[in-house]
Formats: C-alpha cells, structure tokens, sequence
C-alpha cells in the first residue's frame, strides 16, 4: 500500500508537510501535486470530504469565507473551484419552484428567483429593477420583466413616485411623453404646462373660468385670464355681457392706458329674447356722466335718464313718465329714436339713431 506517515490522506511522495501536519496546500503545479508550500492557495485536509453541501466551494473555502459548509444555498458564488454535486442538486436556493439541478441544466442562476423557466418570482423581489417589488407591480399592472412598461422614459418606480401614469406614457394627455416633460422640467401631471403640447379643451389653463375650447371660440387667449387687459377676468365678462376682446367693455373695469374707448349701439332692437330685453349701449359704463333719451315717432319723450348702466338703469321698452305717456306704461311695438349724450375724456359727445321695439 502506498505510505501515509501523517494519515492525512495524501501519499507520503506527493506530501512536502512531513509530522503531524494534515493541513496541505492546494496547489495547481503541472503535475497537480503538493509540491511547493505556497501560502496563496487553500489549505485541504485530505481526510475530510472536500465540499459536504455540494455548492461547489470546498469545506476549507467555507471556514475561511464565514459561510455554512453543511447548507447548499449559503456560499460565495466567487469561490466555487469545483462542479456543483449531490444536496446543492435537490434544493429550491432562490425559491423559485424550480430545483437547483433544474436550473443547471437549464443554465439559469439558482440563486436567481427572477432567472429561470417556468418559475415563479418571489413577490418581495424586483426583477426589472425598477424600484417596484413584483407584487406591486402585479397590483398596479405594470411589467414585472420591463423597468419601463409605458416605454414612454421613466422608470415604473419613478413614476409611481412623481404620480404619473406607469400604464400611460401620456399621463396628462398634452400629447408630450412624461418622461420628455421630466427633461423639459414640464409638469406631466399638467396638460397646460408643456413644451410643444396640446392642452385639453376641457381645461381652464389660465384659471379665468373659461375653458380652453370656450376661449378658442370666443378667441381669447387661453394662457391670459384678462386678454383685453382691463382688470376684468375672461369668464367673468362673458358673465357680464361685455366683449373679453375689449378692454373699454367691461362692468367695473379700467381700461388699460391709451385705449381709445367709446360707446356703441350693440344690438338697435329692443324686446323679449334680445340683449336680456333691454336697449344696450356697449361701454356706456366707462362714461358714468351720460343721459339717455327716447322718443317716439312724435317727438315725445317717453324714457330719459341719467347715468346709463346695464344694470337697473336701463330702457326696456316701459315709458318713465313724460307728458302724455303714462309712467310704467308699456310702450307699443314700433320705431324710436334715441339721444346718447357723454362726456369722454373731457369732450362732450352725442350719439343718435333709431331702434325698434318689438312686443
């Protein structure tokens, strides 16, 4: 039989560790032997099985790494020298449902639960990367195999993060990708806030009560609240009646400096269903010093007034008591003439012309 001085399992021609030293270098010379003590290669005692688990990294290699020589799944995958082999081959290491043999043979990662075929992922894993465990992705619907399910720049955990849309790529529907907002530090969250996009015709971007789609019918500007630039917002003189297009018809307004404001007639016909049934004289409120006369085809006077509005103070067609004409009276349908005297700017002016009255 072949001699063993120090019974520790290497025949005495190939052991240079002569006594009671059962400790060997491993070494990889050319012939494989034990021939040079080099103190940068592992130590092996012969006597004991090389790797008890079947992980592929010998028992020596476990002591000095801190990990469990006995549990197959506890190893450093940097230092398996040898291939896998007996319990590694039975266990489920990541759990996965699929067995470590399995995984293999199949050339998949058995500490992997996001690596395999046919397996099931653990739902407190990540395997896309995305900063959502697969069990959130599976409750919101995003991809568990894809960091960006929407493809549309961001990260399904950003997204879920900034509170967009992961499912979306156009989360506030402006027709600008979420993730080109984040670089145009655009709000996605926002479809009036973009570079390039669209807004929604049901949204109010300048806050002025008016609706995007409202503002392009009327042809005001849908990122000013106040177009005409006379204190008053969009929405509130479309409420008002007056023309959100000019800044010297609005109901308590200031018309901005070097308007060139006057009075007009908007409508010369008076009765029920037009202009709310009364005679309306656009802007008269910019020119508070007025008076207003009407009379009928036999030059009476049936309504005067001073201080012209379109509030209270207005002709609708009811006589105010003038000579013949009975006050409260409703005057007939027909044709009258009317006299707008104001002062603008210091000028004393006079507008007439005729109206009609209809019953």
């Amino acid at each position: 039989p072949l001699a063993d001085a120090d019974a520790d399992g290497l025949n005495d021609a190939f052991d240079d560790t002569p006594g009671n030293d059962v400790n060997n270098d491993l070494d990889t010379g050319a012939n494989a032997t034990d021939n040079v003590d080099d103190t940068s290669t592992v130590e092996v005692d012969f006597r004991e099985v090389a790797d008890s688990d079947g992980d592929g990294v010998l028992d020596t290699q476990e002591e000095l790494d801190g990990t469990d020589k006995n549990d197959p799944c506890d190893y450093v995958v940097e230092n398996v020298t040898i291939p896998v082999s007996g319990e590694f081959l039975t266990v489920d290491c990541d759990g996965d449902g699929i067995l470590n043999g399995q995984e293999v043979t199949d050339g998949t990662d058995p500490l992997d639960d996001c690596d395999s075929i046919g397996g099931t992922p653990l739902d407190t894993s990540d395997c896309d990367n995305d900063g959502l465990t697969n069990a959130e992705e599976a409750t919101i619907g995003t991809d568990p195999f894809n960091p960006d399910s929407d493809n549309d720049g961001l990260l399904d955990g950003d997204e879920v993060t900034l509170g967009t849309d992961p499912n979306n790529p156009d989360t506030d529907g402006d027709s600008i990708l979420d993730g080109q907002e984040v670089t145009d530090i655009t709000n996605p969250l926002d479809d009036c806030d973009s570079n390039g996009g669209t807004p929604l015709d049901a949204s109010d971007c300048d806050m002025d009560g008016l609706t995007n789609a409202q503002e392009a019918a009327l042809g005001t500007d849908p990122f000013n609240p106040d177009t005409d630039g006379d204190l008053i917002l969009d929405g509130k003189e479309v409420d008002d009646e007056t023309d959100p297009l000019d800044p010297c018809d609005n109901i308590g307004g200031t018309p901005p400096t070097g308007s060139a404001c006057d009075i007009s007639i908007y409508n010369d016909l008076v009765g029920p269903g037009v202009d709310d049934g009364y005679f309306r004289i656009i802007n008269i409120e910019q020119f508070p010093n007025n008076t207003v006369q009407i009379y009928n085809r036999w030059g009476v006077i049936v309504f005067e007034t001073k201080g012209y509005d379109r509030g209270s103070n207005v002709f609708k067609g009811i006589s105010n008591g003038r000579v013949v004409i009975n006050k409260n009276e409703e005057l007939p349908a027909g044709v009258y003439y009317y006299i707008i005297n104001y002062n603008n700017n210091g000028q004393n002016k006079s507008k007439a012309g005729y109206l009609y009255l209809n019953r």
